[in-house]
């Protein structure tokens, strides 16, 4: 009888249901059972002796996926993940402010997640948040579906006036002059840090 072993695995570099599909594809090719899978995090059993975590993270890494092991670097894929999913999923909807999103989506502390993000990136959550906002309008200036009223309004800005600013000063040119470009130079949003 085959001895299976259930191991959680933290994944960083999962943005996207393209991320978690490439993942789930990597990890029955292994051999392994995907228990749970989503962005950062996966559930897995597998027949002992036959699957390593190296072997595990040589499959992820063919697609620029990586294994996260030490817990403070856990948490911070954690934090990058709620940040990403809430500027993924539009019209952004924040009933509650930043910090009391991620204090309970983690369960730890917002002061405690403030300091061990800042200290490890030298940026705080806020900026980050910003600057995942600001590639978020870029991608949607792109594909010009929505004009940049709607654009302020489904990342969750209170004006059109107050997300020109922030893309002003964060990219050094206004929405205008960035929709003219030929190149776009967007980020994707696993990239930002």
């Amino acid at each position: 009888m085959k001895t299976l072993k259930l191991i959680e695995l933290h994944i960083k570099g999962m943005v996207c249901d393209r991320c978690i599909s490439t993942v789930k594809s990597e990890l029955e090719n292994l051999g392994a059972s995907v228990i749970e899978l989503k962005l950062g995090k996966a559930i897995i059993k597998y027949p002992k002796h036959k699957i390593t975590l190296q072997s595990i993270e040589d499959a992820l890494i063919k697609h620029n996926f990586e294994l996260i092991i030490d817990d403070d670097t856990k948490t911070i894929e954690a934090i990058k993940t709620v940040l990403v999913e809430i500027v993924s999923n539009l019209p952004v909807e924040m009933t509650t402010n930043l910090s009391a999103i991620l204090a309970n989506k983690l369960q730890k502390d917002y002061t405690y997640l403030s300091k061990l993000f800042s200290n490890r990136l030298e940026i705080t959550i806020e900026k980050y948040f910003i600057l995942l906002k600001i590639e978020k309008t870029k991608e949607l200036i792109q594909t010009g579906q929505l004009n940049f009223t709607q654009i302020s309004y489904d990342l969750g800005y209170s004006s059109v006036n107050y997300l020109s600013n922030q893309f002003k000063q964060i990219t050094g040119m206004s929405m205008s002059a960035y929709k003219k470009l030929s190149d776009w130079n967007r980020k994707s949003l696993d990239k930002i840090l």
